[in-house]
């Protein structure tokens, strides 16, 4: 091969590959010209006939299954009735067992300061002033005896009346009065009223002595020494007293 051809070999080459990139360019052209191009509808139809598809399966039945829900909520129901039954029984025990709050008590007032007691007064009938004869611890007023029921002559007559226990009142000296009072069915109140004077007799016992009087009403009269009284000393507050008609009195202080 000469030198010449050698230089146009490459020069063929170069145009043979150009024709080629222009045929495939062409084809290409062509292709995207058919694609775009409308064709005409096809009026053909053909029917492909499917088998039917298989009828669904029946539901299955809720009855026996909602059934024995039921029946669960029924046990459940009574269980939990039960329950708490028993849960009202254990308040109601427990309850009985609790012990009401008691409110705070109030507080209790100041107590008042102690009030000194007074001496108990002497007794009566001190035993060394009765045997001393001292007429002074007679002062003041007795009662003689107690209520009872007799006989008063009223005018000639005999009335049964209830007769009020006596009542003796002494000054310092051993004077003072005795006073009687009756009430009786017919005549009413009668009150006898004399004087009276004790003294001390060597017996260590003590007298009194009173006149005869006439009581209100007139009517009735009050005798004298029949009265008389002699007293023994019992305790420091009793002395016992007789009257010469035997009839016996207490002799208390009032």
């Amino acid at each position: 091969m000469t030198a010449r051809s050698q230089e146009g070999w490459p020069r063929w080459l170069a145009a043979l590959l150009m024709g080629l990139l222009l045929i495939l360019a062409l084809l290409i052209a062509s292709w995207f010209l058919r694609a775009c191009a409308p064709v005409a509808p096809s009026t053909s139809l053909s029917m492909i006939e499917t088998p039917a598809p298989p009828a669904p399966e029946a539901p299955p039945d809720p009855t026996p299954l909602l059934k024995a829900s039921l029946d669960d909520a029924k046990v459940d129901g009574r269980n939990l009735s039960a329950e708490l039954a028993a849960l009202e029984a254990d308040i109601k025990q427990k309850l009985a067992q609790c012990k009401p709050v008691e409110p705070p008590k109030p507080p209790e007032p100041p107590k008042p300061p102690p009030v000194a007691k007074a001496p108990p007064p002497p007794p009566p009938l001190p035993a060394d002033r009765w045997a001393q004869k001292d007429l002074g611890m007679l002062q003041g007023c007795w009662r003689l005896g107690q209520d009872t029921q007799g006989s008063i002559g009223i005018g000639g007559r005999s009335e049964r009346c209830a007769v009020k226990a006596g009542r003796i009142c002494f000054g310092a000296n051993g004077g003072g009065e005795r006073r009687s009072t009756a009430v009786c069915p017919a005549t009413g109140t009668i009150t006898c009223a004399a004087p009276i004077t004790a003294r001390f007799g060597n017996d260590n016992t003590l007298g009194t002595t009173q006149p005869a009087v006439q009581c209100n009403p007139g009517q009735a009269n009050w005798t004298g020494p029949p009265n008389s009284l002699t007293c023994r000393r019992v305790s420091d507050t009793l002395a016992v007293c007789r009257d010469r008609l035997n009839f016996e009195y207490e002799f208390r202080r009032e």
